[in-house]
């Protein structure tokens, strides 16, 4: 199948199934597009797929991409609102997230670090840490443990 064919028979399903992801007609467009561009790299491996293999692999790089993009913008503005502290209270209450989260060891401070404040997976943060995902979500768990038990009771 050529390239223009592909185009011309996902198109439509490719730009309703992008849609639904983002909700935004000119960000669906562009995931379609990156999915494209993606297949231009690609475009070998579709000479031996089947039309339907073709198809969810475009499906399922669009999926990827927007979760890729959502995470990179998720950890930005996770940052963006730490650097910005418009309110008084949000000062105290990241004075006293800095302080219960420097109480914790330093093996589990990170895993809480990556996982709520950076975004990654418990996978993503086993593979930098060199980790089992299951010895992650224990370090999570125990760590939330520890901070339950420091959260001062009003």
């Amino acid at each position: 199948m050529q390239l223009y064919q592909i185009y011309e028979t996902y198109q439509s399903d490719l730009l309703r199934y992008a849609s639904s992801l983002c909700r935004h007609k000119e960000d669906a467009e562009d995931l379609v597009q990156q999915a494209y561009v993606k297949a231009i790299d690609q475009y070998e491996l579709f000479a031996q797929m089947h039309p339907m293999q073709i198809k969810g692999w475009l499906l399922t790089t669009i999926k990827t991409t927007f979760i890729d993009q959502f995470r990179r913008e998720r950890r930005k503005g996770v940052f963006d609102e730490a650097m910005e502290v418009p309110y008084e209270a949000n000062i105290e209450d990241h004075l006293i997230t800095s302080d219960l989260l420097s109480q914790l060891p330093d093996s589990l401070r990170v895993v809480v670090v990556l996982r709520y404040l950076e975004g990654y997976s418990s996978v993503e943060i086993g593979e930098r840490l060199g980790l089992n995902p299951s010895t992650v979500r224990s370090r999570l768990s125990q760590a939330i443990s520890q901070l339950r038990r420091a959260v001062p009771y009003e």
